[in-house]
């Protein structure tokens, strides 16, 4: 393997690296910003009331989480092991991509076909996730690898901002242009499926390498074929998933990071539609992602720094505090304008710089504390769990709010339902804050980070 500061390494990791560009794409457009506005207003059955669209809108985010959770396990046992990866890799991708073109050719009121093709795109996307979470570990040395990814994650929320600017410009560029009419917005689907190509191009034809110590899949299929390969990975899936129980740590950090990340990515999936319908405007939706993603840059550095000053674990615990804050804020949120300084702003802004400061935070304190709990020898397949877990965990929060959109009244304005399903995400992150809690620090390695 050449040296991390080599050119063929270099360029490894730049092509990994601008993936994330491009697959901030289907983040932003598809989870964030215009699918939820389309289910709701577009999509939506004629007449239907508020909870019933967000029952519907909650259940396929649920459906399309526990499909990727079920078959992710095995995915990971695969990308560990090699032979296959970059296979899977850019079927998954091109999935995504498709699914995310054909939704802007999805008619109105065609809720059903909308729910479809989410589902099968997000596989694709969290799928092919997994693949590319796996190939840092070929692309940089393990001086390089957090520096790698931390460039990975400024580049996607640099692409975050692009995309949001771009959307500007659609919405508001046709009419400064002169055209008495403009395209439909789902269109912008089109656009984001070839923004992800375009950056995707670079990493999609990178030749497949089987990570170094795992001979895996590719030998077992000249050994036996298909069956035998497939045996071997279920066989290794059951090692891995045994050794991951009998660390105890471990254990309890998954299970923790499984409910405050699940309420973390609800937030992140719900936020746009949850504004929709209290009735914001489109412009104070849209600026509002702009504050998150600006937000985030600074305030992931500054977390890091604080859990290398503090530790992770009490720097996590706070941020995770801070998300409990911002579910009640989000429940009992007033539509008007808020006084913050001597300005009235909309206290979408509110949230989403509250909700900017520690989503970077959460997501870069997570994983390197799950990097101290890691055995030895087991990084590859035991972060292949953690990725599996971050990347399907829209499953109880979606869950929740159908639920509680299901059983409480909507009330006289019809959103009382809404906001309780939203104050209902406390749960979750009461429960991970409870459970991390639980978890012993590893003992430091001499002049390591703190844990």
């Amino acid at each position: 393997m050449a040296s991390a500061s080599s050119p063929e390494t270099f360029r490894g990791a730049a092509r990994w690296a601008i993936y994330d560009v491009g697959h901030t794409a289907f983040s932003m457009l598809v989870l964030a910003v215009l699918f939820p506005i389309l289910f709701n207003r577009f999509w939506s059955a004629p007449g239907a009331e508020p909870s019933e669209k967000t029952l519907a809108y909650s259940l396929t985010l649920a459906a399309a989480s526990i499909l990727v959770a079920l078959l992710s396990p095995l995915l990971a046992t695969v990308a560990q092991r090699g032979g296959l990866r970059m296979k899977f890799f850019r079927a998954l991708a091109g999935t995504g991509i498709v699914g995310m073109t054909a939704l802007a050719f999805v008619g109105e009121g065609f809720q059903h076909a909308a729910s479809l093709i989410y589902v099968v795109s997000a596989v694709g996307f969290f799928g092919a996730n997994l693949f590319y979470d796996s190939l840092l570990l070929d692309v940089a040395a393990p001086a390089k690898r957090h520096v790698v990814s931390g460039v990975s994650f400024s580049l996607g929320y640099l692409g975050g901002v692009l995309l949001l600017g771009a959307v500007v410009l659609w919405t508001q560029g046709w009419d400064v242009l002169g055209f008495s009419e403009r395209p439909p917005a789902r269109a912008l689907f089109v656009f984001g499926a070839l923004w992800w190509l375009a950056f995707a191009l670079p990493l999609l034809l990178r030749k497949e390498t089987a990570p170094a110590g795992t001979p895996g899949s590719a030998a077992a299929r000249e050994r036996g074929g298909f069956l035998r390969a497939a045996k071997e990975e279920f066989s290794a899936l059951r090692e891995t998933f045994a050794a991951l129980l009998r660390e105890r740590r471990t254990r309890l950090f998954l299970l923790a990071y499984f409910c405050y990340i699940d309420g973390v990515h609800t937030v992140i999936t719900s936020a746009v539609r949850y504004g929709n319908a209290l009735g914001f405007s489109e412009g104070d939706l849209f600026a509002a992602l702009f504050v998150v993603q600006l937000f985030g840059v600074p305030c992931a550095a500054v977390f890091g720094l604080l859990g290398k000053i503090f530790g992770a674990k009490p720097v996590l615990l706070c941020a995770i505090a801070v998300y409990v804050g911002v579910s009640f804020y989000g429940a009992a949120m007033p539509t008007g304008t808020v006084g913050l300084f001597g300005f009235d702003v909309s206290p979408m802004f509110v949230l989403a710089a509250l909700i900017g400061m520690v989503q970077g935070g959460v997501q870069a304190l997570s994983r390197s504390f799950f990097a101290t709990l890691v055995p030895a020898g087991r990084e590859v397949s035991f972060f292949g769990f953690y990725s599996m877990i971050g990347r399907c965990s829209t499953i109880l929060g979606p869950l929740l709010i159908a639920g509680v959109a299901a059983v409480f009244p909507a009330g006289e304005d019809g959103l009382f339902s809404t906001r309780a399903g939203i104050a209902s995400l406390t749960l979750l992150f009461l429960a991970g804050m409870i459970l991390l809690t639980r978890v012993k620090r590893a003992p430091a390695a001499k002049g390591a980070a703190r844990p």
